[in-house]
């Protein structure tokens, strides 16, 4: 569990890796690997809005069983990445909010 400082770090910490791991993924040069930094991206996206809304996104996986609120256009980027990675792997819905 995380209080909203704690968040507001991870987020920002989060954001760095993501970062480092796209510059070393475009020096590989393998596009679906390049794609991976998208759905990291994406997930700190939802992660941000969730903690603008006070919910602890540290908390929401599947061990908890609380769900990270997603809306249509967060999954259907998601899908999209997973598309090009995994290819027939569309398997992401999310509920309008």
């Amino acid at each position: 569990m995380m209080n909203p400082q704690e968040r507001e770090a991870a987020i920002q910490r989060m954001q760095k890796a993501s970062d480092a791991f796209y510059r070393d993924a475009i020096a590989i040069g393998n596009h679906p690997f390049i794609e991976f930094t998208g759905l990291i991206n994406e997930y700190i996206k939802v992660c941000r809005a969730a903690h603008e809304k006070g919910i602890d996104f540290s908390e929401c996986n599947t061990h908890s069983g609380q769900k990270l609120p997603l809306h249509p256009v967060n999954s259907d980027y998601i899908n999209e990445k997973l598309e090009c990675i995994f290819t027939g792997s569309k398997i992401l819905d999310a509920e309008a909010a």
